[in-house]
């Protein structure tokens, strides 16, 4: 009695049989492992595109910024090799005409300060 009014509203071990059930009706008793597999690897696939994604992001930020760490074998590099400040400052709607790269680096990282952060 109290076991039943547990899942009011939600899914039971009943339900979840008929959906393996209904599953492996659909799919064969050899498929379910394999879409069991595929599924696990797209999943971990997903994770480690976004986490690159935001470590990306995160580089970009910090050379935009100036606050990027650079390695100690890269000291001899510069901050933001690579990007584009012309394309980044257009992107974010400063006018780039007739300006030094200095000048919009300055523009845009000010505009980075004073939008609010989203973490």
């Amino acid at each position: 009695m109290i076991g039943g009014m547990l899942f009011i509203g939600g899914i039971g071990p009943m339900e979840i049989g008929i959906i393996v059930l209904i599953i492996i009706l659909l799919f064969g008793a050899t498929k379910v492992p394999q879409l069991a597999r595929s599924f696990g690897q797209a999943m971990g696939e997903f994770k480690k595109a976004r986490k690159e994604a935001e470590i990306n992001y995160k580089k970009f930020e910090d050379s935009v910024t100036g606050e990027e760490e650079i390695p100690k074998k890269a000291k001899t590099e510069t901050k933001g090799e690579g990007v584009n400040i012309k394309e980044v400052a257009s992107y974010m709607g400063i006018d780039t005409e007739g300006k030094t790269e200095e000048e919009l680096k300055k523009e845009v990282q000010a505009k980075l300060e004073a939008s609010p952060k989203s973490d």
